[in-house]
């Protein structure tokens, strides 16, 4: 399978472009409603933290768009194409088998670096307002895991793997990937499930087969947790 050739300065400059376009977004978004609208402000703390995600995230996508070449950089560098039903399916039962195998380590783990703590259940208490949700869900089903892949597997794998063997590269991109998520007790979890996403990226090219497995993984950790605060959990 033919690798994209991402580039070490593509993915400096990404990185780069991310921080100069969120702080923009950010402070285009928060000073006018400061200005304008801080009575709505104070009392709506949870949707403007979800606006704020949803912000970073399409700083990021825009970022890797404007370093890679827009869509078609995301397609031939990042490998962001589909390529067939048959690597889809067999992206999801590496989702499964990522999911038992992170819960066995992070259950063996636990004693050394405590218990796991979804992430989402932190961020979706905070509000059931209609606008959070409306907001968040569809920024961690879909958004979150299209930037993170293109950025992770596509930017970061695709350079590493340019300069390391198979192996190396997946692991180092697993071990980045879950520390970048600043969860301890999760990287175990985290760690596995990016072994597998990034062995996928590996064997089929593609990045769109990890983003299937990463917006099945979020969509099933909303749902869950939901059902979960839905019965005072």
């Amino acid at each position: 399978m033919t690798r994209a050739a991402a580039s070490g300065w593509r993915l400096l400059l990404t990185l780069v472009l991310w921080v100069v376009l969120g702080v923009a977004a950010g402070a285009a978004t928060l000073l006018p409603l400061r200005l304008l609208a801080a009575p709505w402000l104070a009392h709506h703390r949870a949707d403007m933290s979800a606006v704020l995600i949803a912000e970073a995230y399409l700083c990021l996508l825009a970022a890797l768009l404007l370093a890679f070449g827009g869509l078609r950089g995301l397609r031939d560098q990042l490998g962001f194409r589909y390529t067939s039903a048959a690597d889809i399916g067999v992206a999801l039962l590496v989702w499964l088998a990522a999911i038992v195998v992170g819960a066995m380590l992070s259950a063996a783990l636990a004693p050394l670096i405590g218990e796991p703590r979804s992430n989402a259940v932190s961020l979706l208490r905070q509000s059931f307002d209609p606008l959070f949700i409306a907001v968040i869900v569809p920024t961690v089903c879909l958004l979150a895991p299209v930037c993170e892949e293109l950025l992770f597997r596509g930017a970061l794998f695709g350079w590493l793997r340019r300069l390391l063997p198979s192996p190396a590269a997946i692991a180092l991109t697993a071990a980045v990937f879950a520390g970048a998520h600043l969860l301890p007790t999760l990287f175990p979890v985290l760690f596995v499930f990016g072994l597998g996403a990034t062995w996928v990226r590996e064997r089929t090219g593609s990045t769109l087969n990890s983003f299937a497995m990463h917006a099945t993984q979020n969509s099933f950790a909303v749902v869950a947790t939901y059902a979960l605060l839905s019965q005072g959990s």
